[in-house]
């Protein structure tokens, strides 16, 4: 593409946004895209200080970052996807986007989803930062076992263009480990600096877990949290004392 024509669509695209009666409306930078290719979202009219929901459907096919009325987005499986904005107080904008089947990339883990030339890219470290995970579940047929996933979000923020690297791996005994690295960006940011990063789901093997403790452990910045997570036929429960480095919230699911 060339230079001319990639100012004209920049510029196309800055008139459109700019546009009142676009206000509330989610607008892609690309409605179809590749396997692991970034794409870069804006709710029109929102700032990075709103409270904005996002939310992908369906879910657990995607890692969204975002900021306020900004958001990036990348999908890990083919198909057809809606990826929709809620702005507090306002009417939720949605969009659909299409995933092909051909890849920009063949990763060894999510959390390493870019592959880019050694010299253009530069891995941060997650130095003071604090990662949230937010647990979810879901239960088998019979409902006596249940399969937990999490989300994690980092405080700090960085190149919406980075990728949070880490580890995830759950035993055959079924004890869950999350190690954090960093954050793989390009040396020169193409998006915004400001966004943190989202592991959404963090990916890792597929167990069934019946009512009983399961160990649980966390690595960030050298510095081991542990903790379990304990199954009942009602609740889910995260024993997890930490209020820095890596927290888990909520806590307490209801089954």
């Amino acid at each position: 593409m060339s230079t001319l024509m990639l100012i004209a669509i920049i510029i196309s695209a800055c008139n459109k946004i700019n546009n009142p009666g676009l206000i509330g409306r989610l607008v892609a930078s690309k409605a179809e895209v590749k396997i692991n290719e970034p794409d870069s979202l804006t709710l029109v009219g929102a700032t990075l200080t709103d409270s904005v929901n996002w939310s992908v459907t369906p879910a657990g096919f995607s890692a969204l970052a975002h900021r306020g009325g900004k958001a990036r987005v990348i999908f890990t499986k083919a198909g057809n996807y809606t990826v929709t904005a809620n702005k507090v107080g306002g009417v939720p904008g949605s969009i659909k986007i299409k995933v092909l089947t051909d890849s920009i990339s063949n990763p060894s883990h999510p959390g390493d989803t870019i592959k880019n030339p050694a010299d253009t890219v530069k891995l941060v470290q997650l130095t003071g930062d604090k990662i949230t995970l937010s647990p979810g579940f879901s239960q088998n047929a019979t409902r006596d076992s249940v399969s937990i996933i999490f989300n994690a979000k980092t405080t700090n923020l960085y190149c919406s263009n980075g990728i949070l690297q880490y580890q995830a791996i759950v035993d055959y005994n079924k004890n869950f480990s999350i190690d954090f690295m960093n954050v793989r960006e390009p040396k020169v940011c193409r998006g915004t600096t400001d966004i943190p990063m989202v592991a959404s789901p963090v990916t890792m093997r597929h167990v069934n877990l019946s009512n009983g403790s399961y160990s649980l452990k966390a690595t960030l910045n050298g510095v081991i949290y542990t903790g379990n997570i304990v199954v009942s036929s009602t609740n889910i429960t995260f024993n997890w004392n930490y209020t820095s480095g890596v927290v888990i919230s909520p806590k307490i699911l209801t089954r």
